[in-house]
């Protein structure tokens, strides 16, 4: 219960009754002081019944959406009471709209009867939020008390990175001639054949090669090797230092109603690298898993994430998942971490390095990723484009690219603003950004 200002001018009217009723005798002053304490009296139990019997439930059609799109919440608040309800205020604290807290006021909600409403946030901030706490707030019908009750909701919803779609991606394995041969047992059809061996419970009934089994008498399966170029690891700079994010990318969208779906917001990534990156990674594993690639992912924030590379939609799904949480707050230096991390990956496989570094230190980084037999690509994001008062330097970046082009490594670079899609499918170079600024 919270005690407004104006009850103390009301005690203070009931005081100067009682002093004034002390002195002059008058019954006046004492009819006074007994009303102003009946309306007190009255005020605390309308305030005290003003929340009893109300129902606050909180649904929607979606768990996970991806940024760029309107959330619907829908509420069904209900006065199971025999009273009227004069008003009631709902706080909203899941933080889905960027704001710490969203207020929204309903009026007169009658004796047993429910009250449904839907709102629409336009979500710009990817990551996991619980549809609550929400804190419901009622008054008396003097303003003299607040009474308020939380309602807790454990359900969550997990806003995903925003995917670009991408009609073809240059240098995808798929475009490459055969791959190598790699001894390690693939529970997957591949098209590298190893032999035979006698049937297990378990295995799948279509890799029973016939021919051998009418031979032998007795049930006989293939057995596949792992095509190396098939998977796909894609590690992303997560370190704090090496990536910018501008003050105005902090932007916020009040929930509205239906109407305001008729003026939707388009949407922008924020001025920020590490956005960049996230949408990069997620736009490229879509795009691999849906030419049945297999993709790992690997994480160098301060809580490392790996997630073996896999094939199949279920796989895009972890890919989403891992990336709608991942933050840029991780402390080790990309170099050290891809060091320790490329051991894991088998020979030929591709790797994709997303970072803004255009140094000796991702040079060092992918000569160490060829001598291990990877194939390497690096996605660099152009700080310096993010950056309003720094200039970039052209012969840093006319450097670094003659280094990629001796090794023959595939190099794409994103500036802030640029179409990832264009970038991506094309190779756009950014001579045009550094001449200009």
């Amino acid at each position: 219960m919270k005690i407004k200002p104006r009850f103390f001018i009301l005690v203070l009217g009931t005081a100067g009754f009682l002093t004034g009723w002390i002195i002059f005798k008058d019954n006046l002053f004492l009819k006074l002081m007994l009303l102003s304490s009946l309306f007190g009296a009255v005020s605390y139990l309308s305030g005290r019944f003003s929340l009893k019997g109300i129902i606050l439930q909180r649904t929607s059609r979606f768990q996970k959406m991806n940024v760029g799109n309107y959330f619907e919440d829908h509420f069904d608040l209900e006065n199971r009471h025999s009273f009227w309800k004069q008003w009631l205020e709902i706080r909203d604290y899941s933080g889905i709209s960027g704001n710490p807290e969203e207020v929204r006021v309903l009026a007169g909600l009658d004796a047993r009867k429910i009250r449904t409403f839907n709102t629409y946030t336009f979500l710009q901030r990817r990551g996991e939020f619980t549809l609550g706490p929400m804190q419901l707030i009622s008054s008396d019908f003097f303003g003299f008390f607040e009474f308020s009750k939380w309602v807790e909701n454990p359900k969550k919803l997990v806003v995903l990175p925003r995917i670009v779609e991408l009609d073809h991606f240059a240098h995808i394995p798929a475009y490459l001639s055969g791959g190598k041969e790699l001894k390690v047992a693939s529970p997957e059809t591949t098209p590298f054949a190893a032999g035979v061996r006698e049937y297990f419970p378990g295995d799948s009934l279509r890799r029973i090669h016939w021919p051998t089994t009418a031979r032998k008498n007795k049930l006989m399966v293939k057995e596949f090797d792992k095509d190396p170029l098939m998977n796909t690891w894609i590690l992303i700079d997560c370190s704090t230092e090496n990536h910018f994010e501008s003050a105005q990318a902090e932007s916020f969208s009040h929930p509205s109603d239906y109407w305001s779906i008729r003026h939707q917001t388009h949407y922008e990534l924020p001025p920020s690298t590490f956005e960049y990156a996230v949408t990069t990674a997620a736009s490229i594993s879509k795009y691999y898993i849906e030419h049945n690639f297999g993709v790992g992912l690997v994480t160098s924030g301060e809580q490392r994430q790996v997630l073996m590379s896999d094939h199949g939609y279920r796989q895009l799904g972890r890919v989403l998942d891992m990336l709608a949480s991942v933050q840029a707050d991780g402390k080790i230096p990309f170099g050290i971490f891809v060091a320790e991390y490329m051991r894991q990956i088998n020979r030929g496989s591709t790797i994709i390095l997303i970072s803004t570094l255009q140094d000796e230190e991702m040079v060092n980084i992918l000569d160490l990723a060829a001598m291990r037999g990877l194939e390497p690509i690096y996605l660099c994001i152009q700080k310096a484009s993010f950056m309003e008062e720094v200039v970039p330097k052209i012969e840093e970046y006319d450097r670094f690219k003659s280094e990629m082009e001796i090794r023959s490594i595939p190099f794409y670079v994103l500036t802030y603003g640029a179409d990832i899609k264009t970038c991506l499918e094309n190779k756009v170079e950014i001579e045009s950004f550094l001449q200009r600024s």
